[in-house]
């Protein structure tokens, strides 16, 4: 044989190889090396987050459903058990309902016990800003802080719509933490530790939101079986060892499998959906924060030539599916898309570190913040509720009235009637109430007159308390059968005669 066919035999041979490197190559991109937490970095980092967010604090209480949960919470404490049936309406009475959210809102309620609206507003500010601290340590590590740090403004940004004192603010950490894990493993092409699984656990009893994370773990496992240089099939025996723990950890929860099916219940809740700001798709009929931080990262990567790896990259498609279907999810879906990003920048060649010479002085301007936002908050003395979530002279002026029967509330006033221990026609829970929120959102609204003239006609309802801007109060105006006994800018209330 020649040497030109020893030649052409030998790079006949080497296509295949050299095919299957230039592929890998491109699904799978160099990431760079991630050397360890630099925690006290992180600390300072949340810290500063945390002051930045401090003057704002009041925004915390916005959302009436933390009023439920707090009452929810503190009759756990009060009688020791977890509800299984509904006591809080009228029109729900003794129908399955579980606290599946239970952990966060006992320790809402102890926040507020100590506290009051303050305690449950800090309680939630401080886990938003442990959450963005432990985002900021994961991408440090592999990006250095400048990217980490405009990583974190950026999911604060988004997630300051969503920054209230409700539980699933309290999962936030949780879910980095359990994410960074997956990250840890794919990156290292092997399977998490068991003991992460216990996050679920966590998780669960904190929020309904842990379903999430099993829809997370299948694109960490497609990277980690792809990077092993080990035995992939029994990487995929661990990384299914690994789920199914997650399963069972998740099991861990005082209603067992309800935990489960309460948290799909939410998901298909149907055209009631629709009338949950925080499910409802992204508006892009202005120029919003999401919109920004959209066109922003699109223009930064294509510029940049960065590079993500497949699995990351089917990852983040879905992430950016999920976040503009349902405004909720802007938050969660940015912290994963953040850590994600991490590694592939750094590959850039683009790690900007914080020098430890530097860190005193970004020490004493965080604490000069801290301080300054602190001494502000006290200054303001301590928090109340907003009358648009708690309508006090409203239910004053039905009880001076002699209302009796059951209330026909809104559900932004559900949760104020609850924790003032008014049984509600609905309110915030969506699970329970289903279609009910539905029809009477548009009965009120006026446009299903004829759902508005038969719940006016049942006999039960003996008393209304509607947003003041709402068409159905002007129904009730014309009758004769009602009476209005109060009205401001935010509530009007009507008894029948």
């Amino acid at each position: 044989m020649t040497d030109s066919a020893v030649f052409h035999d030998s790079a006949a041979q080497d296509a295949p190889v050299r095919r299957n490197l230039l592929l890998r190559r491109l699904i799978l991109p160099a990431l760079a090396s991630a050397p360890a937490l630099d925690w006290p970095l992180a600390f300072l980092a949340g810290l500063g987050i945390f002051a930045l967010l401090l003057p704002s604090i009041a925004s915390l209480m916005a959302d009436p459903d933390m009023l439920w949960h707090i009452r929810t919470g503190q009759d756990i404490l009060a009688s020791g058990r977890f509800p299984t049936v509904d006591t809080y309406s009228w029109t729900m009475a003794g129908q399955p309902w579980i606290a599946k959210e239970w952990l966060s809102q006992v320790l809402y309620a102890l926040a507020f016990q100590l506290a009051g609206w303050s305690g449950a507003a800090l309680l939630a500010l401080c886990a938003a800003s442990a959450a963005y601290a432990i985002i900021f340590a994961n991408i440090e590590r592999r990006a250095g802080a400048l990217f980490a740090l405009a990583a974190i403004v950026a999911i604060a940004l988004a997630g300051n719509f969503h920054l209230l004192a409700r539980p699933h603010v309290l999962a936030w950490p949780v879910v980095a933490l359990f994410a960074a894990q997956l990250l840890d493993a794919a990156e290292q092409g092997r399977a998490p530790r068991l003991r992460a699984a216990l996050l679920m656990t966590l998780w669960a009893n904190l929020h309904g939101s842990f379903l999430f994370g099993f829809i997370l773990t299948p694109f960490f496992a497609w990277e980690a079986l792809a990077r092993t240089e080990g035995s992939r099939m029994r990487l995929a025996l661990r990384w299914l060892a690994f789920a199914l723990a997650c399963g069972l950890a998740a099991l861990i929860h005082p209603y067992g499998w309800g935990v489960i099916a309460a948290a799909r219940g939410v998901l298909e809740l149907g055209p009631a959906m629709s009338l949950i700001v925080e499910w409802r798709p992204q508006n892009f009929a202005g120029f919003g924060h999401f919109e920004f931080i959209l066109l922003l990262g699109i223009g930064a990567a294509l510029l940049s030539g960065l590079r993500l790896p497949a699995p990351r990259v089917a990852l983040l498609v879905a992430l950016l599916h999920s976040m503009l279907a349902h405004v909720r999810q802007e938050t969660l879906g940015l912290m994963v898309i953040a850590l994600l990003l991490g590694a592939p920048v750094a590959a850039l060649g683009g790690v900007m570190g914080l020098p430890r010479e530097k860190r005193p002085l970004a020490a004493f301007g965080v604490a000069l913040l801290l301080a300054v936002t602190a001494a502000m908050a006290v200054w303001q003395g301590p928090l109340t509720l907003p009358e648009e979530v708690a309508p006090q002279a409203a239910l004053d002026a039905a009880r001076a009235a002699g209302a009796k029967g059951g209330v026909l509330n809104e559900d932004r006033f559900g949760g104020f009637l609850v924790s003032r221990h008014v049984p509600t026609y609905v309110d915030g829970r969506a699970e329970l109430f289903g279609m009910m929120h539905y029809d009477l959102s548009l009965a009120v609204a006026g446009r299903k007159p004829e759902t508005l003239a038969a719940l006016l006609a049942n006999p039960k309802i003996g008393w209304t308390l509607l947003p003041s801007v709402m068409p159905a109060n002007q129904v009730l105006a014309a009758s004769p059968d009602w009476r209005q006994v109060f009205r401001d800018d935010v509530a009007t209330v009507f008894v029948r005669r």
